[in-house]
């Protein structure tokens, strides 16, 4: 959310604002372009689980796509009604999943402006998105992680994991009796 539109929303007394944690994500092309947005919860720990699972079921999602013939922008030939009714079957399916991923709006930020099964050097489109969406988990989850835990040392910095007692019982270091 904008800082305008928190703002105008604290101001609104019918509305609840609570910090759930979401960034605002652009997705950009290798030329620096901005090709969608789309929100994500860095914080999410159920994500991991459902991108694995899309991850597991990709292959069961372009099923439909096994004897289509899919030109070079993505498309098939309206005309067919076998191979048209299948490459919407996979589109749907995709969708779907995407969507569950982030709970929202994935599918429209990633797929809005190029069809998800454009082939893009040997591969389709998206699975390159997939890929970097898999990355960007990984590495907001370690950038997560590693606050949590710079944290938590703050407060059990100085005791013995093992025995669960301060060190030296707790008195300052060169003092001894």
């Amino acid at each position: 959310m904008a800082d305008k539109e928190k703002v105008i929303n604290m101001q609104n007394n019918n509305v609840i604002v609570v910090d759930d944690g979401s960034v605002r994500v652009p997705i950009n092309n290798e030329y620096n372009e901005e090709i969608g947005v789309f929100y994500f919860r860095p914080t999410d720990i159920g994500m991991i689980d459902r991108f694995n699972e899309l991850a597991d079921e990709f292959d069961k999602i372009a099923a439909p796509l096994e004897n289509v013939n899919i030109r070079p922008d993505g498309t098939v030939d309206e005309n067919n009604e076998i191979e048209y009714q299948a490459m919407k079957e996979a589109e749907a399916n995709l969708y779907a999943a995407c969507d569950k991923l982030f709970d929202g709006n994935m599918s429209e930020a990633f797929f809005g402006k190029m069809h998800p099964f454009s082939p893009i050097k040997g591969r389709f489109y998206c699975e390159n998105a997939l890929e970097s969406v898999g990355k960007f988990i990984s590495k907001q989850f370690a950038r997560e992680t590693k606050k949590i835990n710079s944290r938590i040392s703050q407060y059990t910095h100085g005791y013995e994991a093992r025995t669960g007692k301060h060190k030296n019982g707790g008195r300052k270091k060169g003092k001894r009796k």
